[in-house]
């Protein structure tokens, strides 16, 4: 695209466009002004410096240009051409000008006289220079031409590269439609089309220019490197030898639309006198920005009575530490950034299979070697096609300019006939990346675990069938007589559309009411009426098959709040979207329970969170039912982690039990989703476990006398009731197996008995130092019936258990060699833990 524009309009005014044509009831000077208003609209809208528009009148009552003589004789040559403006920036009063100023003139022109004109200021405007010429011909073609200067007029155009184009008002269109004309109108028809054709030009009827100057055009951008620089493979500066380092430009490929901006606008300098500004009329605001110190009750009274200006340059940035404000000075922020070189660096390559399209991000460039420079051409093209040969892809990094922030991102080759180059997609960070994970679609549960066959919510293969058939019968590949409808070339930005045309009418029309939304954009937006009769039939198929209902719950301020119940299956369902009835996060916590929310100390300070008790279903010390009260799979019902848990990745000893009940929660949530284990950072249920375990026995043996046995008794409380205390079909929900639920009780039952007899070795072995023989009493004396060996009446059938007798013979003071127990490493212990130890 050439830098530079300059278009020259040449408006036919002559006595008869003052006809109108068959069925309209305007007359062919109006349509022809409103053909021209779009145009000067588009140069309007474009607001480039470099884009110059000229208006001539033909037929006018005035004579206004260069050329125009008189001779002594009488004889008088380009007479009623009017320039209305020479080239220049295209602006609204022009257009008013056009609109509201012409008037139809009493004598027929020469469009021939008017074209020499053009002609002539568009020579000596542009000179030499590249522009990208045009002229623009208007008119009804009734008037005669002076056909005596066409071939030097044509060879000029040739030589200037200047583009014809007429409009013609009762030209033939292209698709065949003919037009009733008079002899002189068919002669300057063949005459024009003639020229145009010299002049690589086109001639348009006026109804085709309608239509082609209502059509939404999107805006030209000259391409405009954003990056100029090289790109480098290995380091440049420490081995020049073995690297490589190619000049290259980027320049952006897509980029979003934006809607302009709004500007301030004051009334009361508008109507100002213009004698009093030194623009004239104006309506621009200038802002200034005062600071000053506000004056308290602590600093009233020696010299700061009101408040004191203070200078930009005085300002330092602030940050709020708790609520203490640190001051962090200018300097001292500089020091923090992060100093980077303007760079665009390979990191590696990688095979071009394992790229996904959902890892870009951003906008799209295209990097091109530097213009004017071979080397980079052979260089790039080296590169490109290794690439293409080995199908790989590069990693890379970069940063736009100095102490800007890197950014990483992938180049892969693109290799045509005409080109070659490489596209450029920005890629995130790791740390960048969020996973979320999902209920499954295909897998329903009951409440006992059992997984469902036959469902509501599970597919069944007639409503798969429905649901193929609805979808393709509003297919858009081939609904435009085989070709596909809204391609993105000829779609485009609805609110981009309107703002522009509203913009446009507003500044011609300042009071009329605006007009209706343009029926292409109506047409984009919703769906075509010969699809919608195709797939009613599949539609109505679809909702008896899916039994689809509306949902007359009323939405919410929010409009989204919703509420989560259980349907007679037992699975976690919507009770509705929206209303007052309900909130996002109902069904996190066990409403059953009636329990309150409370405030829970922890190393981080007071927050206030759910009751976890309530909102896991433990209950600590309970003599009987499901250690997650009503059922284990109605914890997490929701198939949500709560806020207050989600950061939970270990049994601290601030509280351990309420970290070892969230381990179990997401855990449980994990596998009744189906989520599968990844990273060391996965948490199950045996992990729990274990880490509960290991902290009873730290608190114990890192107890300062007995200031930590009453924590450590009720982690060994919620550790019993949560191994023992599960029937069978909580424990195949947990195990993803309902077969071996058996085994896993088993399992569980017996871990206890294990533990509870480690425990009992560690309190009563003399090599312990100090020696924890007191808290074996306490709990021989005060815990006997709540936390000893798990009998067989305690645990469901079938999950073993000792029997009563063995239960009571635990409880005497005798060492058992059998059990080792494994001491944490002192190294185990950081600050933060032993400060925790203190609560």
């Amino acid at each position: 695209m050439a830098s530079k524009e300059a278009t020259v309009y040449i408006l036919d005014v002559g006595p008869t466009l003052k006809a109108k044509r068959e069925g309209f009831n305007v007359s062919r000077l109006e349509e022809t002004k409103a053909v021209l208003l779009k145009l000067l609209a588009n140069k309007v809208h474009m607001n480039r410096k470099t884009v110059y528009v000229s208006v001539i009148l033909v037929g006018s009552n005035h004579t206004n240009n260069e050329l125009a003589t008189v001779d002594e004789d009488g004889s008088a040559e380009y007479q009623f051409v009017d320039v209305l403006q020479p080239l220049g920036i295209a602006t609204l009063d022009l257009m008013k000008g056009v609109q509201n100023d012409v008037e139809y003139g009493e004598t027929m022109g020469d469009c021939m006289d008017g074209l020499i004109v053009a002609v002539d200021m568009m020579s000596k405007f542009c000179k030499r220079l590249k522009y990208e010429k045009k002229i623009y011909v208007l008119t009804d073609a009734c008037a005669e031409i002076n056909k005596d200067d066409v071939e030097p007029v044509q060879g000029t155009l040739k030589e200037e590269g200047i583009q014809l184009n007429v409009i013609g008002t009762d030209f033939d269109s292209e698709d065949g439609t003919e037009q009733p004309k008079t002899e002189m109108q068919k002669e300057n028809e063949i005459f024009f089309k003639e020229m145009c054709e010299a002049a690589s030009g086109n001639v348009f009827s006026l109804d085709e220019a309608l239509e082609l100057t209502n059509e939404f055009h999107t805006k030209k951008v000259k391409p405009t490197a954003v990056y100029r620089g090289t790109l480098d493979l290995g380091d440049p500066e420490s081995h020049p030898d073995s690297a490589l380092s190619i000049p290259v430009h980027m320049f952006p490929i897509t980029m979003p639309v934006k809607l302009p901006t709004a500007k301030k606008y004051s009334m009361l300098s508008e109507s100002a006198a213009a004698d009093d500004l030194p623009e004239g009329h104006t309506g621009l605001v200038n802002q200034s920005r005062t600071y000053k110190l506000k004056v308290t009750a602590d600093m009233a009274g020696e010299d700061m009575d009101v408040d004191t200006e203070v200078a930009a340059d005085d300002l330092e940035k602030a940050y709020m530490y708790g609520k203490t404000i640190v001051p962090i000075r200018a300097v001292d922020l500089d020091a923090y950034k992060l100093r980077t070189d303007k760079s665009l660096t390979i990191l590696g390559f990688f095979s071009a299979s394992t790229f996904k399209r959902d890892w870009l991000m951003a906008n799209t460039y295209a990097v091109f070697p530097a213009p004017a420079d071979p080397r980079a051409e052979v260089e790039i093209a080296g590169l490109l096609f290794g690439m293409f040969e080995k199908n790989s892809y590069a990693l890379c990094r970069y940063v736009r300019a100095e102490d800007a922030e890197p950014k990483l991102a992938i180049l892969w080759p693109e290799i045509t006939a005409e080109t070659k180059f490489f596209y450029f997609g920005q890629v995130a960070f790791q740390e960048d990346v969020r996973q979320y994970f999902f209920t499954s679609l295909t897998d329903v549960k009951s409440t006992s675990g059992k997984k469902l066959e036959k469902h509501r919510l599970l597919a069944t293969p007639d409503m798969i069938s429905a649901a193929k058939d609805f979808v393709n019968a509003l297919d858009l590949m081939t609904v435009e007589d085989g070709e596909e409808y809204l391609t993105p070339e000829v779609t485009f930005n609805p609110a981009v559309q309107r703002h522009k045309q509203l913009i446009e009418f507003r500044a011609l029309n300042p009071t009329a009411e605006f007009p209706p939304v343009p029926a292409p954009l109506i047409k984009q937006l919703l769906p075509r009426p010969d699809l919608l009769d195709a797939a009613q039939g599949y539609a109505d198929t679809l909702i008896r098959l899916w039994d689809i209902k509306k949902l007359e719950k009323p939405v919410g301020k929010r409009g989204y709040a919703s509420s989560l119940e259980n349907d007679k299956d037992g699975i976690a369902q919507l009770s509705g979207v929206g209303g007052t009835e309900g909130s996002l996060f109902d069904g996190l916590a066990d409403e059953r329970n009636n329990n309150k929310r409370h405030k829970s100390e922890s190393v981080f300070g007071t927050a206030t969170t759910g009751s976890v008790a309530g909102a896991t279903g433990f209950v600590p010390g309970a003599g009987s039912g499901s250690a997650f009260g009503q059922g284990q799979s109605d914890l997490a019902a929701s198939g949500m982690v709560p806020f207050e848990m989600a950061s939970v990745r270990e049994v601290g000893t601030s509280d351990p039990v309420k970290d070892f009940q969230a381990l179990v929660r997401i855990a449980t949530i994990n596998t009744q989703q189906g989520v599968r284990p990844a990273g060391a950072g996965w948490i199950s249920v045996s992990l729990a476990v274990e880490q509960m375990k290991a902290m009873v026995l730290k608190l114990i043996l890192t107890s300062f006398g007995d200031q930590l046995y009453e924590k450590a008794i009720d982690c060994l409380k919620s550790l019993r009731v949560f191994l023992s205390h599960a029937d069978f079909a909580d424990v195949a929900m947990l195990a993803g197996r309902q077969e071996d639920d058996k085994e896993t009780i088993q399992k569980r039952v017996t871990t206890w008995n294990l533990f509870i007899k480690e425990v009992k070795h560690l309190c009563l072995q003399t090599s312990t130092s100090p020696q924890r023989i007191d808290f074996w009493e306490m709990l021989a004396k005060q815990h006997r019936k709540t936390l000893g060996l798990l009998t067989a009446q305690e645990v469901p059938v079938g999950a073993g258990g000792v029997s009563d007798a063995e239960a009571e013979q635990f409880w005497e003071q005798s060492q058992d060699a059998s059990v080792e127990v494994v001491a944490p490493a002192e190294d185990e212990q950081d600050e933060d833990d032993l400060l925790a130890l203190m609560d």
